[in-house]
């Protein structure tokens, strides 16, 4: 009975570390600004990695890097032995130079045989114009009903999976979204066309944006600059996801996939059996 308690607080508490592992948050900084690009990656509170060579991967790969490869120095009797055997290889073997030199009388040059031309090719053409030709017309016949099943197949799972990769989109937080555009060119009814242009493109990705994900939206400032030669890029956005929605997601879609199609169909194999 201890045994068996031990075991069930070390399983419960394997099961508490993993709901903590899939509770805490995932979240990354991107940022564009002033033409430098800069990111970082944190596990909860936890720096992975950073754009300034930072964070506890980094730290990890450098460890590896720097750990000593431990090599074992060869032992003197080794070392003697080998200077013996390279001794011994470097004396010369006058023997077998003769002896490889001694031509041998008992061989004859065998050029018929080799001469001789096998015709596999005649047989090889026969074979082919005796096979049957119903067996590649059933498969030419049957390429286009497996290409149907397969698309069929597919168009099923789609159907399964989308509602679970709707929850993993918007399991995904978009937060503190920063735009600030300036579109600049010296001429100004090439300025305001681009001014339009660009408005009107980062207010449509903004608003299928806010439809797949969760978005939480800081400044958007997209300003047209008549006078300025060159445009201004400047962009920054925090990403978030806990890992507790794929999760939740993987388990609903494989529930679906049982009730829906794996089911069904060893069902209606059967049926055709009978």
């Amino acid at each position: 009975m201890i045994v068996l308690k031990i075991l069930m607080w070390i399983l419960l508490a394997v099961l508490g570390l993993i709901l903590l592992v899939l509770i805490l948050p995932v979240s990354a900084k991107i940022s564009y600004i002033g033409g430098k690009l800069n990111y970082s990656v944190k596990y909860s509170f936890l720096p992975m990695l950073d754009s300034d060579g930072g964070g506890l991967l980094k730290k990890f790969k450098d460890r590896k890097k720097k750990a000593p490869e431990e090599k074992e120095a060869p032992d003197e009797d080794m070392e003697s032995e080998e200077e013996e055997t390279s001794a011994k290889s470097e004396t010369p073997t006058y023997e077998s130079e003769t002896s490889a030199e001694v031509p041998e009388k008992n061989e004859t040059p065998t050029t018929e045989s080799e001469e001789v031309p096998e015709n596999n090719d005649t047989f090889s053409e026969e074979a082919e114009d005796s096979a049957p030709k119903k067996s590649k017309k059933k498969r030419s016949e049957d390429e286009p009903e497996e290409k149907k099943s397969k698309l069929e197949s597919i168009l099923e799972l789609w159907e399964i999976a989308d509602r679970p990769a709707l929850k993993i989109f918007k399991g995904i937080k978009l937060s503190e979204l920063y735009i600030d555009i300036i579109v600049a060119n010296e001429d100004a009814y090439k300025c305001a066309l681009n001014y339009g242009r660009v408005s009107g493109a980062i207010y449509q990705l903004l608003g299928w944006l806010s439809v797949l994900f969760n978005v939480k939206l800081k400044t958007v400032d997209i300003n047209p600059g008549f006078a300025l030669s060159e445009s201004r890029w400047d962009a920054s956005v925090k990403i978030s996801l806990n890992l507790m929605t794929p999760v939740i997601a993987g388990i609903w879609f494989l529930i679906i996939y049982i009730f829906k199609i794996f089911i069904p169909s060893k069902t209606r194999k059967k049926s055709e059996v009978r």
